[in-house]
């Protein structure tokens, strides 16, 4: 694996969504045994799209206390893992009985996955994000599909349901952090920090065309606890091929030690000082042609 994959983002977004797929077991069991088929399907779907789709959406900025962010990202997160979620096992149900068993469930949890890869990107306003979760969440979809057939025909159908869900979830939130890690361009990652949230080695993407750094919990590379830092500190535009780092609202930036007057087209290795947070920056292109 790549070495500026993080294993520690992919371990993250899989637990994340192995928490929710449990969650979604825990609320569905009861359910079960409704009589209609079809009826069964949509209400396990739905809910199943629900809880993995909010702890994806969620978890990373419920970790570093962006409760707004956290609450859009619950929000979106149920509404399109929902229908997701119902409209998957409701194509696969239909599926399984034109096509049968493994084809079926792989059809009806793909849908699922796209939608819940959706909405986990969908609250952070990112076409990136989206992206990465679309196309993540149908690949883990699909092989939970897969997996999920196979583990309830072995096993007794409670017991291979819930471990099949859980499964899922992981595998699904696991792809989308691959997708993003493997299709981030730039990056910044914190060497030392005096902020409660930006632990040292903490990645943050650059995947917006203006990325924020700031004390105010809409940043996108929040910096909390730090009072030397501003509510909005510093940008970073991306313009084609380059990052361009500046100073927002009088905000006092360092790149290499030396203090930021405007604009600087960032290197691969440039070190960014704002306030008492050291970043390194990274990008992907410069590294690979150096």
């Amino acid at each position: 694996m790549a070495s500026s994959v993080s294993r520690e983002k992919l371990m993250f977004y899989a637990v994340a969504g192995g928490l929710g797929g449990f969650g979604a077991w825990g609320a569905a069991e009861p359910f079960l045994g409704i009589r209609s088929v079809y009826g069964r399907d949509i209400l396990l779907g739905a809910l199943i799209g629900l809880f993995i789709a909010v702890f994806l959406a969620s978890i990373e900025a419920l970790s570093v206390d962006q409760w707004r962010q956290a609450m859009r990202g619950t929000s979106s997160g149920a509404i399109f893992g929902a229908i997701g979620g119902a409209a998957g096992l409701l194509v696969g149900e239909y599926a399984f009985d034109i096509v049968g068993g493994t084809l079926g469930r792989i059809t009806g949890w793909t849908l699922l996955g796209l939608v819940v890869g959706l909405g986990a990107g969908w609250a952070t306003r990112s076409n990136a994000r989206r992206r990465n979760g679309a196309i993540g969440g149908v690949i883990g979809g699909a092989l939970g599909g897969f997996i999920y057939q196979i583990l309830t025909t072995i096993f007794p159908q409670e017991f291979g349901r819930a471990i099949a869900i859980i499964v899922l979830g992981m595998l699904i939130g696991f792809f989308i952090g691959l997708v993003g890690e493997l299709l981030k361009r730039g990056w910044l990652m914190v060497v030392r920090s005096q902020s409660r949230n930006a632990r040292e080695g903490r990645e943050y993407p650059l995947i917006k065309p203006v990325t924020i750094i700031g004390r105010a919990e809409e940043s996108d590379v929040g910096l909390f606890g730090d009072d030397s830092v501003m509510p909005q500190h510093a940008l970073i535009r991306r313009e084609g091929r380059n990052f361009i780092v500046s100073p927002a609202a009088g905000g006092q930036v360092t790149v290499n030690r030396q203090p930021l007057a405007g604009r600087q087209v960032l290197k691969s290795g440039d070190r960014i000082e704002v306030g008492g947070t050291l970043f390194l920056f990274r990008d992907r292109a410069q590294a690979t042609s150096g």
